[in-house]
């Protein structure tokens, strides 16, 4: 007996109806679009939460390019004094820099020193309060983790004097002239500090 006359004996035909095999074609097909829809409800899903933590990662990057500009607008040429000789707190690679910074000082006048690093894709906070007598011991360490995922930061210094843009800033008897600075895809920002050219200083 073939498969048509067995499904005809059990089922029959019926000119307005449907046969079982049609009737399993179609909740085969009607199974397949709603695996389709699903599918793209699930892809849509998992694109709008990759477009929200984009999002979320550029505001924050955002927010912290903010604040190393208004730190740096505000550095000031603190000094303190090593190996006898008095010089300016900042300090600086290509990775991580170190500064004094009169924004959100605890008192009006004050000074904070702040320290940024970058290491394995973290970026790294630390500050203090000033004056410290033991500064250059209490800079190493104990970091704040700033941001996780940070593909890339990084530093350089303008140099008045020579006039060209250097890769470091050390110990030295005043600011750099600018500084830049460049966090993951955004934009390189400029910093031009105020007080380079200052004599003032306060020291420790």
């Amino acid at each position: 007996m073939s498969i048509y006359k067995w499904l005809n004996r059990y089922v029959g035909k019926q000119e307005s109806g449907f046969t079982l095999i049609e009737l399993i074609v179609s909740i085969t097909i009607l199974g397949m679009i709603a695996v389709i829809i699903a599918q793209g409800f699930h892809l849509g899903f998992k694109a709008w939460e990759k477009g929200e933590a984009e999002i979320e990662t550029v505001q924050t990057i955002r927010v912290l390019s903010g604040l190393i500009f208004q730190q740096l607008k505000s550095s000031y040429p603190y000094k303190i004094k090593i190996d006898d000789e008095n010089v300016v707190v900042f300090k600086g690679d290509a990775n991580s820099m170190m500064f004094v910074t009169t924004l959100a000082a605890p008192y009006p006048g004050g000074f904070k020193w702040v320290r940024y690093l970058h290491k394995d894709g973290i970026l790294y906070y630390k500050e203090g309060f000033l004056p410290d007598k033991e500064l250059l011991d209490n800079i190493p360490g104990d970091e704040e983790i700033l941001e996780t995922e940070v593909e890339e930061v990084s530093f350089q210094y303008y140099s008045k004097e020579e006039d060209k843009w250097k890769e470091s800033w050390d110990f030295s008897d005043k600011l750099p002239g600018s500084v830049k600075v460049l966090i993951s895809s955004l934009q390189p920002i400029f910093v031009n500090i105020p007080l380079s050219s200052e004599n003032d200083e306060q020291k420790i």
